[in-house]
């Protein structure tokens, strides 16, 4: 009990200081009357992501990959052998492309496009998954390929999020190409 009385003691001296910070503040603001103080809260400003050039509209080629990397929608291609990454919304290189790589050299040796509007996202790519989402939903996105551990990113998340677009969860790169080539069904 000597704890919890140790802590209510801390507790109301950090409320009397509040009011007296607050006290003081309003009398350099000039405010002399010591009426009720009104609180206003000022909402933390929204991400707004950019205005996006780049929409999905049509299927995607045989070595085609298309992800997101700090908000710039990028298009991995693979022709002749030889990788091209072309940003469409922004002016930046991407860094971290491996899985989108090994998803379009699978694409080249099965013949098969990876599907419309579809953007596969490595784990690094999925640390901010709620910005690179709202990016997606920009861009028309229809599915996402997203890393198992960025799940969790995830509670709390409007229910609509799955309505729009069909996220879909893998553990490792094996797992990541039976589900976007659909082998095994």
């Amino acid at each position: 009990m000597s704890e919890l009385s140790e802590l209510i003691k801390i507790n109301r001296n950090i409320e009397r200081q509040n009011d007296e910070i607050i006290r003081l503040l309003k009398r350099i603001a000039g405010e002399e009357n010591e009426g009720e103080m009104t609180i206003s809260y000022v909402a933390p400003k929204q991400f707004t992501p950019p205005e996006m050039s780049f929409a999905f509209d049509d299927e995607s080629e045989v070595g085609e990959v298309h992800f997101i990397e700090e908000n710039n929608v990028f298009r991995l291609s693979i022709k002749n052998n030889e990788t091209s990454i072309n940003n469409l919304t922004g002016s930046r290189d991407a860094c971290n492309f491996a899985e989108q790589e090994l998803i379009a050299n699978e694409s080249i040796k099965l013949n098969r496009a990876i599907g419309p509007a579809t953007v596969i996202l490595n784990s690094e790519q999925s640390m901010n998954l709620p910005e690179t989402l709202k990016v997606c939903y920009e861009i028309k996105a229809k599915r996402v390929f997203i890393p198992w551990f960025s799940m969790t990113q995830l509670i709390g998340a409007p229910e609509t999020l799955m309505a729009v677009m069909k996220l879909d969860f893998y553990k490792n790169e094996e797992q990541l190409i039976e589900k976007v080539f659909n082998k095994g069904d």
